[in-house]
Formats: structure tokens, sequence, C-alpha cells
């Protein structure tokens, strides 16, 4: 961990500005070749957090109320990092006051702090060249955005890359890369790509962006590939953070082809494909850490909930990272700051966070969100999966969800502000107006632009609908990010054939065309019939039945089930509804014949053989995944809300389902809400989470 205790330094105005940290350093003591630099980019040069960023960087926008920033400075502390160099674009006097006022400018400081103004800056590929210009890059540099949380161990990644550097001058770069399923919560909803591995060595022979909603199938490869590459491993089960360990080459690449601007799309895919310059990229795979990117308002939600449920540690909120800080954990993933007042009748629901000086009146119940420090929350309000800035105020009777309230706002009393909505610095709603779903709100816009919205925030409001024309007519996939990249995004409008890997052996390819084209769509090198995918799902529900009926020993019908998935080539997906359809199957004969009532049937069978789904259920995306292929079987069971209920109590007992997920599910994933008999064989799990509620309540008062 980083010190603890912030410094001063003075202000920075010139163009390459050193923090007084820098002035204490002996950089001349390390060896040259084993320092690490390390280039922060902060601006992320797109506009997907506007109209926040029109006034704060997004690197200083608060995380479960720590700025972004501090959580990658906090990894790069931990990667044992001797220089950092800051980029600073737009707001960079935000930037340098932050920095030249934080820990890190302090002599205790593990690194020293540099920033570089790079105001013409409109792509990452601009930020190189301006770099390379300067010539401030001397070593191996880790390439970081900064809006990352990270907590990978960074000594092997880095020790690879320099043994392989050892070896081999033209091997470039190293990409870091966090294995995890195709829908997992973390990974940007609009984007994804095809990585193309040696399976030997992870050296990257091909890579190409796909976007979810084209419905892509193939992608073609150079059959050169597969006369210097004897497997190959063509994956898209990836969380790219854009974490790279680069050599100091990079920068010179970037000045020499001006058509790179983006790092994957334009340089990795640019140096694969060259033929002439003959350098190459690896990629470490990261499989049991955390990584990921607040690349969009997706996954700011899905990296908060991440912290909250600690799946970052040692970086959770109790680890206190600003020195001011006074969090402590209590059950159930809440944390409070020192100062808070709650009234004796409000309610603090699990997986919530509430900062200093924050007032919370009678009546009010928050569950599943972030509380900032000095908001006056009025009475009866109801806040769910929200993020309230610093100082906001909300008045009586109103209710939140899913949505970004920015410092100092006002909601007004019995105002509704409905998931996906973006309230920005200062905006004040008036009482009793609904701020519609994805609709964004500012007050910072130029005089030309302002269009008072009575509609939007009421006759005594204060604030404009912000739409941002510019991007809008600059990418051909607006809307498709607008949709997928908010707050609340529709699973359904993607493209749900999105895998995780396939491979290919050399004796596969030769057999093929000269020119392979590879499916993204199974994994196979040709894409699957769905005959496939039903004779697996044949094979694996008789596997569990036989294992049922005949008290097979749980490893046995585990193992079993994974030699037919390897075999078959099947997702877990594929798996857990093979599992769910035998279970869930057994226990419906169990009370058709009358032989035991629903409780008694379920937990029968999922006391026995429930422990077969901790392998195959890892994640939130995964839980909510089993969630919906229960609630789907159940609409075909007689009985099949009671199933329902109490396979979800069952579950929840053994730990195989979490109550976030649980709470995901009932009240934002859109698939249940959808279909009549989905939404009718839920119709008793309301009963289920009313007595959760009243446990967590019970548990507070103990």
């Amino acid at each position: 961990m980083g010190p603890k205790k912030g410094g001063q330094a003075g202000g920075n105005k010139a163009k390459v500005g050193k923090q007084t940290a820098q002035q204490n350093a002996a950089p001349e003591e390390t060896d040259q070749d084993e320092r690490l630099q390390a280039i922060v980019l902060s601006d992320s040069y797109q506009t997907r957090f506007q109209p926040l960023t029109l006034e704060t960087p997004r690197c200083l926008l608060p995380l479960c109320n720590t700025p972004l920033l501090e959580y990658t400075f906090e990894f790069l502390a931990l990667a044992g990092v001797s220089e950092v160099i800051v980029v600073c674009c737009a707001h960079a006097d935000q930037i340098q006051e932050y920095i030249a006022n934080s820990r890190w400018s302090n002599p205790s400081s593990p690194f020293t702090i540099e920033t570089v103004l790079s105001p013409e800056s409109v792509s990452v590929g601009d930020a190189m060249r301006d770099l390379d210009a300067k010539g401030l890059i001397t070593s191996d540099f880790l390439l970081v955005s900064g809006d990352i949380v990270c907590n990978v161990p960074f000594d092997k990644v880095l020790a690879d890359h320099r043994q392989r550097r050892a070896k081999d001058k033209n091997a470039i770069m190293t990409m870091v890369l966090r294995e995890a399923s195709p829908f997992h919560r973390t990974r940007a909803r609009a984007e994804s790509a095809i990585f193309v591995l040696d399976e030997q060595t992870n050296q990257c022979v091909h890579y190409e962006e796909i976007k979810t909603r084209k419905h892509m199938k193939q992608i073609s490869l150079d059959p050169e590939i597969f006369n210097k590459h004897t497997d190959l491993a063509i994956r898209n089960d990836f969380i790219d953070c854009h974490i790279d360990i680069c050599s100091p080459d990079v920068p010179a690449l970037f000045t020499e082809n001006f058509d790179y601007n983006h790092i994957r799309k334009d340089f990795v895919h640019g140096i694969l494909t060259s033929d002439l310059l003959g350098k190459t990229i690896f990629a470490h795979i990261v499989t049991d850490n955390y990584a990921a990117r607040v690349r969009s308002l997706q996954t700011y939600d899905a990296v908060s909930k991440d912290v909250i449920s600690r799946w970052t540690y040692p970086i959770t909120p109790d680890s206190n990272l600003l020195a001011d800080q006074t969090f402590q954990y209590q059950r159930g993933h809440i944390y409070k700051e020192d100062g808070i007042v709650l009234a004796r009748s409000c309610r603090i629901n699990s997986c919530t966070v509430v900062g200093a000086g924050t007032a919370v009146d009678d009546g009010t119940v928050i569950t599943g969100s972030v509380i900032g420090r000095r908001c006056k929350i009025g009475k009866n309000v109801s806040i769910r999966s929200a993020y309230i800035w610093d100082d906001v105020t909300i008045e009586d009777d109103a209710i939140i969800e899913s949505a970004i309230i920015a410092n100092g706002a006002v909601i007004g009393a019995s105002s509704h502000v409905a998931p996906g909505a973006i309230v920005s610095y200062n905006v004040k709603i008036d009482t009793n107006i609904i701020v519609d779903g994805n609709k964004r709100l500012t007050k910072y816009l130029g005089e030309e632009d302002k269009k008072l919205d009575t509609d939007a925030v009421g006759e005594d409001g204060d604030g404009y609908v912000y739409e941002d024309a510019s991007e809008a007519e600059e990418d051909d996939d607006y809307e498709e990010i607008v949709n997928s990249s908010g707050l609340v995004y529709n699973m359904a409008s993607l493209n749900a054939s999105d895998t995780s890997f396939s491979t290919v052996s050399a004796d596969q390819a030769h057999r093929k065309s000269r020119r392979r084209r590879v499916s993204t769509a199974s994994n196979n090198t040709i894409a699957s019939e769905d005959s496939d995918e039903e004779s697996f799902l044949r094979e694996a529900q008789a596997s569990v039945e036989r294992a049922v009926a005949e008290n097979h020993d749980l490893d046995i019908a585990a193992l079993e089930l994974s030699t037919l998935r390897m075999a078959k080539n099947a997702q877990f997906h594929e798996v857990r509804a093979a599992t769910i359809a035998a279970l869930i199957g057994r226990i419906s004969h169990l009370i058709n014949s009358n032989t035991l009532k629903a409780r008694a049937a379920v937990e029968s069978v999922l006391n026995r053989w429930g422990p077969l789904f901790r392998r195959q259920v890892f994640d939130q995306a995964d839980q909510i995944d089993f969630l919906l292929l229960i609630q789907r079987d159940c609409t075909r069971r007689m009985q099949g809300s009671s199933i329902l209920l109490h396979a979800i109590n069952c579950l929840y007992d053994q730990d195989i389902l979490e109550e976030e997920a649980i709470l995901t599910w009932w009240y934002q994933d859109p698939q249940r809400k959808e279909d009549a008999d989905m939404v009718k064989v839920g119709e008793l799990v309301p009963r289920w989470l009313d007595w959760l509620t009243t446990a967590e309540e019970e548990s507070d008062s103990e």
C-alpha cells in the first residue's frame, strides 16, 4: 500500500512539471534497466461520461467515494513502479492540483511523479507521439489509463516480459488480459475483441475488434500464421483493461505511423499485420486476481459493485485510500464513515457505502448504493443501486433507482429519478418530477445550447437536458454504445453467441482452404450446429439423472460433466442448463408422485446435489444466468412457483447464490419481466425477499 498521508506541492504551469517528490528521489542509484516507468493516460478521449466530464476529468470522478486516479496510483505502487508520468489533456489544472495535494507527492511516496501537458491530443496515438518528442521514455514502461482498478501481483508479469526482451528485442509489448465469462459484468457490453494466441508462448498473432450487436460470425486469418504456430487459441473471453508493459520502442512506432490512434485496433492490429516491422506482442492472462477498467457507465456500476463486494481486496473502501477517510466494514458489505447521522427507523441494507457527515431521516431505505459525504436525505426516501456523490440533497418521498446524482444536486420531494439517468453537478429538480431513464441533466452548457426543459426539471428547477450530438454524428455505433454502456443495459439486445475460445491445430488448418475463416460463435473452428448443442444437453442431462438415480459420488458426477463439457467444447451456460433440467426434473417427480411436498423435495435434492453448481457458477453474471435458467425451467413444471421459491432459498443458504445477484436478477434483469410465464412463476419470490429484508433488519438491531 502507498503512504498514508498526503502532502502539499507547488503549482505546475509548465509544459512538463515535476512534483516535489521527485526532488527527493535518487533515481541514479537504481539500475536503469531495472527501473519501471508508468505512463498514465488521464484522458479517455471519449464522451461517454458527459455531461459529468464537462466539469471534472474522468480520472477524478469518485468510485465508492474515492477518485478513480487514486485506485490507479495504488495499483502502480503495488506493481513496484519507480516513476509515474501522468499525461494531461482535458482539465489538466484539476489533475495537477489533485496530484500536488495528494500523498503521492510526499517524499515518502513509493514513486516520483511528473505531469505532462498534451492539450492538443485527441487520441492515445497523439499522446504517445508527444511523449516520444519529449524523450521522456528511458526504460520499459507500464501504459495504463487513469481509470483502472487492479490488484494483480506484477512481479511475474514484469519478469516474463523482461525475459522475453532479453531473448528477443522485437518483443515490444505484453498485454495483461483478465479471463472472464462472455457476459461478466465488468466486460464492456458494446465492445469485445478476438485474440488469437499461440498456446505454447501466449504470443498474440492476430487481434480484431468486434461489435456485439453486429452478430459477427467469422474472422479471417492469414494462412502464414498456421505455418509459424503449431497450436492456436482463438479467444474472446478476456476483459481487456488496457494494462500493457511496453518497450521504449513503442512511442517511436507511433511517431513513425501517424495512422496509429487507438492502442488496440490501430497499433496492435497494425503491428501484427505488418510484414516489415517484425515486432511481436505477447499476452499475460490473469485468472486469480482482479483487473477492470471504468470505461463506461455500465462498467462504473459493475466495478463499484465489485469493490463493495471485496473482489478487489485489499483495495476496498475500508482500506481508506485517502488520508481523511474513516470507513469501517460491517456485515453485509456495509461501509460507514465516522460522523454520519441515521434516524432510528431508516434502513441501510447490504452492499451500501455511506460517507462522513451524511444524515438520513426516518423511513428512508438505502440498498446497494453509494452515498457521498455531507448528503442530506429526507424522510421516506427510497434509494436502490444508485450513486449519490457529495453534498447532495434528497427531499422527502423521493425515489432514486440506478442513477448517478453528482455533487451539489437537489432532488425535490416526491420526485422519481428513473434507472439510467444522470443528474450532473448542482442541478436542481423540482418537486413531483419524473426524470426519465437514460436522460442526462446538466447546468454546464454554452449559452447557445441552453434550453431549460421544465418537463425535465420543473418550474422551480435548474438544469438542462444534455445531448451529445457530436458523438452521435461521429460514431456509427452510437446507438449501440448508448444502449449497452449505460447504467442500465438490456442483455437481450446483445449478441448472445459471443463466446470464450476455440483451439486450432496446424494439422487442422492445412486441411482447409488457403484463406481461413474462423467462427467466433462457437468453441470450434466451424460454427457449431444446433444439433451439437442439443446433443450435449441430452447427454449431460442424462449423466446427471444417472448420477442421481444411482447415487454416485458427487466428485464423480462432477468429473463426468467436466469430461463431457471438454469433449463437446460446451459452455458453462449449457452445463448449468443441463444440470438444472435434471435436478428440477427430479424435484418435480418427487412432488408429482406425492413422495414429498415441494419444500421437502427441493431440500432433499439440492442439499445432496446443489454443490455441483459450485463448479459451474463463478461470478455474479453466472448467478443471474443460473437464476434465469431455473426460472425458465420452472415455467413448465407443476408447482413451479413453489419449486423456484424453495430452490432460491436453499441455494442461498448454501452460498451458491449471493444476495446481490438475486436482487439484480429480480429488480433489474429485463429477461425476467418480458415473458408472462416467467412473471407468473416468480409470483412467490417477493415473499422471500420480504423475509430477507426482515432478517437483515433483525440482524442490524442485534
